[in-house]
């Protein structure tokens, strides 16, 4: 599995936003971490010794973003993996941003009523079951 272009990276969250919408459920799970010197993608390689010079020089990062599915329903999983230069970095989390806004307003709010409605049942019958 390779990485993402940033734009395509982008568009593929867009859709990823999207398509949660019509679901009854779903979770979207972002993740980002220093790409660690000499690491290529799930290859296993040894991060780089931090005490080196090279080490406080800025790195890239790797942004993930997932769906989130299970084991069991392991096909329908979406990965979305890509890499963000140091320079680029700025530009990257204001569109990264836009994005993830844009994804949210889909979201419905969560209804509050029946939580309201049982919590004024309870305190009901906590009043008249006096001592």
């Amino acid at each position: 599995m390779g990485y993402l272009d940033n734009d395509e990276f982008f568009s593929r969250l867009a859709e990823l936003f999207n398509t949660q919408k019509g679901k009854d459920h779903g979770a979207i799970y972002l993740s980002q971490r220093r790409l660690a010197r000499g690491e290529k993608g799930a290859s296993g390689a040894a991060p780089a010794d931090n005490t080196t010079p090279e080490a406080l020089e800025p790195q890239p990062l790797i942004i993930r973003a997932t769906n989130g599915k299970s084991k069991k329903h392991r096909k329908d999983k979406i990965r979305l993996t890509t890499t963000v230069s140091p320079d680029g970095l700025e530009a990257f989390y204001s569109r990264y941003a836009e994005t993830c806004k844009a994804g949210m307003t889909l979201l419905k709010p969560r209804d509050k009523s029946k939580k309201k409605a049982k919590a004024k049942k309870k305190k009901a019958a906590t009043t008249t079951s006096g001592p």
